[in-house]
């Protein structure tokens, strides 16, 4: 098999060539020159040397990557613009690939886009457009590729394939019949291919209630009865602040230039425990560099997170989501402060008196460790709580022994040293700046490219698309860079233009003035 040829300065018969349609700094022959310094062979290598002329491979590439780039991730739009765009009539060589191929291409090459995706990481940093020296972490939800109208929970599931199996009984009896009686007006043959497809449904709502079972195991007891899981998209899963069933899309960015370093997708609802894998990606990429820093908010705030920082020894800075849960005081809030307020009394009104091992309540009463639970924690119980003057504001309505206790996690004291940290001025300036820096990477993603849903289906296909929308929003970025270095030099150069003309100019005048005093001499 050979590839279609494609020669951009090649003289058509109209005396034109392709080369011609596009000028010299557009967008379309920056990306022709990243993707000609990719290490493309192992796209390369998927060709065999059989069968007929196919598009050259890194051709392709580079239409997928500029249709990327402009938010088109339709392949019939796309077949359309090859056809029309003078753009995509020059990277394409003017071949006008249909949406078939172009389909077919991207869904059997997303894998590589992860390899793709960090060949073109290490070339920014190659170029030096920024040490990434401080990385901002997030996640947002982007839209699954189904409806929300095919989420079910497992009794919904129960009574589908009840009926199903209703239906294809009395599909069973009328073949039956018909087989029974030669001269019966009854279509067997359709008959029986309505019932295979219903045999073929009830397979599968099956096989999508023990995924569904199997998932409810790790989920706490009180959300297992309201899961759901889709016909369509089972992997997804419907998520806090989203409409449907989504994925959650990870990204570390450097705060210097919103370029992204590292991406990943989960099926996690939150990002409680996505900081540590999002790390390892970046320095694995970047290279380890302990003086890195790292800002992420308060979703990425756990125990298990901060006792990974802790252990690896990371500069890193994550927002507190329940500041009122952190004993931080060195002094129990005072009883006159609660009663005048007439409040709930919160945890943070305690102090945590490290070395004797007790909490220590606004009416002076200790809390002293009673029991360890099975999680770690330690059982801290007060002793006088029922002569106290704020009892009413301090015991929970469910509490039973009428006395105040308090659990402490054996990590507690990582997250009261990270809430200490955060009431600096130095923490606080990089939770403000990672606001104005990863955020916009998002919004620009999902309002200005349009990426809100995933094109394609299975964990794996999107995690491949995601590595094609990070790479759009990389090149982006380098080609907003080289077009501003571009008019930096050109204002540069101008500048010294001018300069020289304006020496020249006074010169000039100055010489003229000369031989006019030396007429008036004379």
């Amino acid at each position: 098999m050979a590839f279609i040829s494609s020669d951009r300065n090649q003289k058509h018969l109209l005396g034109y060539h392709v080369d011609d349609f596009v000028p010299a700094g557009d967008k379309s022959r920056f990306i022709i020159r990243i993707v000609s310094k990719l290490d493309l062979s192992q796209l390369f290598a998927r060709y065999s040397s059989q069968g007929g002329d196919s598009f050259a491979p890194d051709m392709m590439l580079c239409v997928w990557f500029l249709a990327y780039t402009l938010g088109i991730t339709s392949t019939r739009v796309l077949e359309q613009m090859c056809r029309f765009d003078l753009r995509f009539i020059y990277i394409s060589s003017n071949l006008k690939p249909d949406h078939t191929t172009l389909s077919r291409f991207r869904k059997n090459n997303l894998d590589l886009m992860a390899d793709y995706f960090v060949q073109l990481v290490l070339m920014a940093q190659q170029s030096g457009i920024s040490e990434f020296k401080e990385i901002s972490v997030d996640g947002s939800k982007l839209l699954a590729s189904c409806s929300k109208k095919k989420s079910y929970k497992e009794d919904q599931l129960d009574k589908k394939i009840a009926t199903l199996r209703e239906e294809i009984s009395e599909y069973m009896v009328q073949c039956e019949l018909a087989e029974a009686d030669e001269h019966s007006d009854i279509d067997l043959q359709t008959i029986r291919a309505e019932k295979e497809r219903l045999e073929q449904l009830e397979k599968k709502l099956i096989e999508r209630k023990s995924q569904l079972q199997e998932r409810k195991k790790t989920l706490k007891s009180e959300h297992r009865k309201n899961h759901q899981i889709n016909l369509t998209e089972p992997e997804a899963r419907l998520m806090p602040k989203s409409t449907g069933p989504s994925y959650n899309a990870q990204i570390a960015t450097d705060s210097k230039t919103n370029f992204i370093a590292a991406n990943d997708v989960v099926t996690d609802p939150n990002d409680q425990n996505q900081f540590s894998p999002m790390h390892q990606q970046t320095e694995l990429t970047l290279g380890a560099d302990k003086e890195r820093q790292y800002d992420c908010d308060s979703g990425f705030h756990s125990l298990e997170q901060l006792e990974y920082i802790d252990k690896e020894k990371i500069d890193a800075v994550i927002a507190e989501p329940t500041p009122n849960s952190r004993s931080h005081r060195d002094k129990p809030t005072p009883v006159s402060t609660i009663l005048e307020a007439e409040r709930a009394v919160q945890r943070s009104d305690f102090t945590y008196h490290k070395d004797a091992d007790y909490y220590e309540c606004p009416a002076g009463d200790k809390l002293e460790p009673i029991k360890q639970s099975k999680s770690k924690s330690t059982i801290y119980e007060a002793s006088k709580c029922k002569t106290c003057a704020i009892v009413q504001f301090c015991l929970p309505k469910n509490n039973r022994s009428g006395l105040r206790r308090i659990h402490r996690d054996h990590r507690e004291e990582l997250a009261e040293k990270m809430y200490q940290r955060l009431q600096t001025d130095e923490a606080k300036t990089r939770l403000v700046r990672r606001s104005t820096t990863v955020e916009p990477v998002f919004g620009n993603l999902k309002q200005n490219l349009g990426f809100r849903r995933f094109n394609l289906r299975g964990s794996q296909q999107v995690k491949g698309e995601f590595n094609l929308m990070c790479i759009a929003h990389n090149l982006n970025i380098l080609f907003a860079l080289l077009a501003k270095e571009f008019f930096s030099l050109f204002f540069k150069v101008f500048t010294l233009f001018t300069h020289l003309l304006r020496k020249v100019y006074q010169r000039t005048n100055e010489s003229i003035d000369i031989q006019l005093l030396l007429k008036l001499r004379v």
